[in-house]
This record gives C-alpha cells, sequence and structure tokens, in this order.
C-alpha cells in the first residue's frame, strides 16, 4: 500500500506542473500575440502538428509493397510473403558416425529457420542416416543446402504427410489395434511403418538378409517372397527389422484368427462351424469343388463348367490375395466356401455352396460376414457378379443388402454395402 503522505506529494508536484505549463503557454502566447504575424505562427503550427500527425499514422499502417517494376517482388514483400507460408517436411540426410554429427546438423536445420519436430536416428554401418520431421518457410532446395551444409550426405526431402505429425510409438500402437480387431491390412501396416512403398506378391524367390538399396525381400508367412520397394531413399537395417517384425506379427494373428471359429444354425436345426480358410484347407476345397454339380461351378465362376485348377484355388485361399471363409461339417468336410477377392480399391465378393447344402440360409450368412469383413478393409464395400437368371443367388445377395447397379450382357452387378 502507498503512504498517503507520498500521495499528497505527488498530487502536490502534478498540480504545480500544471500552473507552471499554464504560465509559460500564456507567456509564450502573449509574447506572439502582440507581434505582428504572431497569429500566423500559431496557425502554421498547429497545422504542422497535424500533418505529422497524419504522416506517423499513414507510415505506421501502410500496405506492404508487393511488387517492383518489370514485375519482380521487392525483398521485403518476399520476406513478408514467405512468412505467410510455413511447411511440413521429411528431412533423411546420412551422417557421419562421430559425436557431434547430429548436432552440427540439426543447428544447420535450425540455422536456416527450420523448427525440429522430431527426429529418428538409424544406425548403419561406420554412419548413422537421421531422418526429421521440420517445419519452416524454406523450399526443398534452401532445406537440402542447409542439410548438407551441416555435414549430411545423400539428403533426401519430401513434403510430410499430416500422419507423420503422429510419433511412430503411437502409430504402431494403432496399427496393432486395427490388425487385431480387424485383421493385419498389411499395405496399410507396412505403410505406416515405412512410408508410401509398393508392395508385390512373387511365388518364388530368396529372401536378403538386410537391405538391398530400395528393395526389401522378405519370406512371406503365406508363401512365395515379399519385395518391399519405393524410388528413396534407401532403406535401414531398422526399417528391415520393423517389416520382417510386422510379417511375424501377421502370421500370429492369421494363426489365432483361422482357430477362431464362429458357427451358423440352419434351418434344419443343424450347426456347422465357419471359419477362416488357409493353405491346409486347400484339399478340402478342391474335394468340394469336385462334389458339385457342373451347374453349380459355372454359376459361380461364369466359364462354363470346369473345374478352376489346384493353383487357382490356391491363389484364392491365399490372403495376401483377399479373404475366404469356409463352412465345416462336423465330419472335417467343407461344404462351403466364400471369398473377397480384392481388386484394386475394391473387393469382389463370390459363393460355392455345395449342393446338397443349398437353400438352407448358408449363403447370406456367409455373405454378410464378408460384407463386414468388407467394411473394415480399405474397400469399404464389396461388389458381385452373378447370372440375371440366377434367382437363388439374386435373392441370396438381395438379403445380404445388394443393391443392382446394372445388367450387362446378361450378368447383374450387385453392391453389397455394409449394414
Amino acid at each position: 500500500m502507498v503512504d498517503r503522505s507520498e500521495s499528497w506529494t505527488r498530487e502536490l508536484v502534478e498540480l504545480a506542473a500544471l500552473f507552471l505549463a499554464v504560465a509559460v503557454a500564456d507567456m509564450f502566447a502573449n509574447s506572439l500575440a502582440h507581434q505582428p504575424a504572431g497569429a500566423i505562427v500559431l496557425v502554421g503550427m498547429g497545422v504542422l502538428l497535424i500533418v505529422c500527425a497524419v504522416v506517423h499514422r499513414w507510415w505506421r499502417h501502410r500496405p506492404p509493397r508487393v511488387a517492383a517494376a518489370g514485375g519482380e517482388a521487392t525483398g521485403e514483400a518476399n520476406g513478408e510473403a514467405r512468412a505467410e507460408v510455413t511447411r511440413v517436411w521429411r528431412v533423411r540426410a546420412t551422417v557421419r558416425d562421430t559425436p557431434g554429427s547430429l548436432a552440427a546438423l540439426t543447428a544447420s536445420l535450425a540455422g536456416h529457420g527450420m523448427n525440429i519436430l522430431s527426429v529418428q536416428v538409424h544406425a548403419v554401418p561406420h554412419r548413422a542416416v537421421d531422418e526429421f520431421l521440420v517445419e519452416g518457410h524454406g523450399t526443398a532446395a534452401e532445406i537440402v543446402a542447409a542439410a548438407e551444409a551441416g555435414g549430411g550426405r545423400d539428403v533426401t526431402v519430401e513434403p510430410a504427410d499430416p500422419h507423420d505429425l503422429v510419433d511412430i510409438p503411437t502409430r504402431v500402437l494403432t496399427m496393432v489395434t486395427q490388425d487385431v480387431v480387424a485383421g493385419v491390412d498389411l499395405p496399410r501396416s507396412m505403410r505406416t511403418l515405412l512410408g508410401d512403398c509398393e508392395l508385390r506378391w512373387e511365388a518364388t524367390g530368396e529372401p536378403s538378409e538386410g537391405p538391398d538399396g530400395t528393395t526389401l525381400r522378405l519370406a512371406d508367412p503365406e508363401g512365395g517372397l515379399l519385395t518391399v520397394s519405393r524410388p528413396e531413399p534407401a532403406f535401414t537395417p531398422a526399417e528391415f527389422a520393423r517389416a520382417r517384425a510386422l510379417l511375424d506379427l501377421d502370421r500370429v494373428l492369421a494363426e489365432r484368427i483361422r482357430e477362431h471359429r464362429t458357427s451358423v444354425l440352419l434351418a434344419s436345426g443343424a450347426e456347422l462351424a465357419v471359419r477362416q480358410a488357409g493353405g491346409a484347407d486347400l484339399a478340402g476345397i478342391v474335394a468340394m469343388h469336385e462334389r458339385c454339380s457342373d451347374r453349380s461351378r459355372r454359376q459361380r465362376y461364369l466359364v462354363g463348367t470346369a473345374r478352376p485348377s489346384v493353383a487357382d484355388l490356391a491363389r484364392m485361399v491365399n490372403r495376401r490375395n483377399g479373404q475366404t471363409l469356409v463352412v465345416e461339417h462336423p465330419d472335417g468336410d467343407i461344404v462351403a466356401m466364400a471369398n473377397l477377392v480384392w481388386d484394386g480399391d475394391t473387393a469382389e465378393a463370390a459363393l460355392l455352396v455345395e449342393d446338397a447344402w443349398q437353400r438352407q440360409g448358408i449363403g447370406t450368412a456367409m455373405l454378410r460376414r464378408l460384407t463386414t469383413a468388407a467394411a473394415t478393409s480399405a474397400a469399404g464395400s464389396a461388389y458381385a457378379v452373378t447370372e440375371l437368371t440366377n434367382t437363388p443367388m439374386m435373392r441370396t445377395l438381395r438379403r445380404a443388402g445388394a443393391e443392382l447397379d446394372r445388367v450387362e450382357l446378361g450378368l447383374a452387378h450387385m453392391t453389397i454395402r455394409p449394414r
């Protein structure tokens, strides 16, 4: 609290200053008033003060200069325009494996106005690969120059995806949760770990023991070889280990899913098991095809009465190409098969029920399960193609929620949307 005596003293001083200012102003005005040009001087001084105030206000609030003569932006306008554009970039650079290398690189990026959001270090023999997420106003070329000035080599810069702003542990945990709930979507999960990349499956081939530049060659748990590639940058041993660990997770989850069985209760009162199929079911699936009539096979495959080859059925059952459900009788025979085959960004659903088990609700139950599987995949929905005259299949598709899209050459194209 301010002492009352100090408050009175300050008020007396302010009052004395006011009296002095009034006296000085009166003396100044009287002296000019008795001069022949005194009034003119006072008016001129007032106008001058007003002009100075107007000029000062304009200078503080003037608009920025956007361009100079000839259409080229001035340096000041360029600086202000650059300040308005902020982007997030993914930067990868190789540095020597010596103390201070990472510090020199980060200092160079920071010195060029780059705000470093996250850092990952990939250890490789005799060097290290540093991966940054940076935010700033610079261009890709400027970021490359800054990284090279800090000792970086083989520098790559690309715009960051919004998902990259989520830290790696969170992305991995989210990915694992999705894979446990809906089954491993290998392309989606691989891109979560490695960024934008392409996956290709081959029936034969030798896996490698480490990265081969911009290519990874991995043994696929489903058989064959899985090749992962991207234009740049080269894969690191840490990324190779991540990809192999993802395949191990895929194998374990696939085994658990195949062990999981649900049941379908038929109108006759019989209860049959429904589960995902695997390579071990190939012999049972071939036997079911042999028991089916020519008419049932033709309506399923739409290409005459020929049985599909064992190789075709093996590709159909392979999880890399889609998802296959089978209905199993208590005696071990497979009596029905439903397929969801990936077709780019969509999925095709198809169904084959052994003749003796048709018209008992098996097809509807399996198609509904496939629709649920499609809803949790990248496709989001599935389509089916059947003969327009195949009344039982048309009825089954409609019960599963299918809608007719179009009719071409006697074939009905229908979309099955999740309920």
